[in-house]
């Protein structure tokens, strides 16, 4: 099982490790914020779209050639911009790394399982090791390409990007080895897996469009603003601050009630928006890296666990499955819309009205989701 848990590793690392180097394939090309955002859009973007067909495919081909077909697309995502290190071949990578994170997943999770035994223990052991490899993932690849970019200023190809090509190449054989424990390819149901929206959690589930939104906007029209004024490290250090505290705090909040943790962390969301956007328009360290640090409590900490856990206990069994994927597109859909839309509006009519602008569309939402996760849990 801990090969399962690398694998996952290696392909969340594929997702991160590049986040630092975005002002710099910004300026090295002259693009703007909104060919940054569309570059990085790729990736939710095929994951909306693939999701239906991805998400039962283990359960059609097995598991392990999911697993392995994951970690070579993340590997290939990352030659691609060790090749060519600029914004064309990023949308190339976003979109494979949205393929493999898609093949991995749902794969790995139930692969675990059954080589832990299956039942409920190994169900809780299997998302024990998913889940600390995808937060270790994403806590830890834009940390070590920070460090990397802060040695050298001027490199498009840190050594984290040829040390992820070897954690992948050696995978490859080890997990091949294991043995698959799909026994019969599942029929029933065909070959697409539609998302539901169980009832009661519209609100909840719709929260993470704006908390998601935001985290994307941080990391690139942020960036591509900051490094406009000469800051290029402080886009990186603040996604990166963004990350790794919100991934923290996920173990310090994951008792708050479901619809309670998404109400508070709307709130915690307004603010830190507030005060991170002033940061990068201004270009004043202090607030960015402060409101990054809220940015991340909110979203991480309190609306992404709340929301998934309101649409977990609204449903079960494959209703779940299908619940669960909803939110995900949901989310994805944040993750895609609101950067790609803020970072068209950045270059027609400039960062202060168009940050302010999204301010304040966040504030708006969080007012009005609020009041609907009220009126829900009446």
């Amino acid at each position: 099982m801990p090969l399962i848990g690398f694998a996952v590793f290696a392909v969340g690392l594929a997702t991160t490790i590049p986040l630092p180097l975005y002002g710099a394939y910004v300026a090295r090309g002259g693009y703007g914020a909104g060919a940054l955002a569309l570059a990085f859009a790729c990736y939710a973007i095929t994951l909306i779209l693939t999701a239906p067909l991805l998400g039962p495919l283990p359960d059609r081909i097995g598991r392990k050639p999911c697993v392995l077909v994951g970690v070579l697309l993340a590997a290939l995502s990352t030659l691609a911009l060790m090749i060519v290190p600029d914004i064309p071949a990023l949308a190339a990578a976003r979109i494979a790394q949205g393929l493999a994170m898609g093949c991995v997943t749902g794969a790995a999770a139930a692969w675990a399982a059954e080589l832990s035994g299956g039942g409920p223990a190994g169900g809780r052991r299997a998302a024990g090791v998913v889940a600390a490899a995808t937060v270790g993932s994403f806590g830890l690849g834009g940390v070590l390409t920070l460090l990397a970019v802060w040695a050298d200023p001027a490199t498009l190809r840190p050594p984290t990007f040829p040390a992820h090509l070897v954690l992948a190449a050696a995978l490859l054989w080890p997990v091949a080895r294991l043995p698959e424990t799909l026994r019969a390819p599942v029929t029933r149901g065909g070959w697409l897996r539609r998302p539901a929206f169980p009832c009661g959690t519209l609100a909840t589930t719709l929260a993470i469009i704006p908390a998601w939104g935001t985290t994307g906007t941080l990391l690139t029209s942020g960036q591509a603003v900051l490094t406009a004024q000469d800051m290029p490290l402080a886009g990186p250090l603040a996604g990166c601050a963004m990350m790794v505290i919100g991934v923290a705090a996920q173990r310090g909040f994951a008792h708050v009630a479901p619809r309670r943790a998404v109400r508070i962390g709307l709130a915690v969301l307004v603010l830190g928006a507030g005060t991170g956007f002033l940061g990068a328009v201004t270009g004043w360290l202090a607030p960015l890296l402060a409101g990054a640090v809220i940015i991340g409590i909110g979203v991480y900490g309190f609306v992404y666990l709340g929301g998934l856990a309101a649409v977990a206990e609204a449903a079960s069994g494959e209703d779940r499955a299908r619940a669960v994927a909803g939110y995900f597109v949901a989310a994805h859909l944040g993750f895609s819309a609101v950067p790609l839309a803020t970072g068209l509006a950045v270059d027609a009519v400039g960062a202060a009205a168009a940050l302010g602008g999204l301010w304040a569309g966040i504030l708006a939402a969080a007012l009005a989701l609020g009041l609907a996760i009220g009126r829900d849990r009446r």
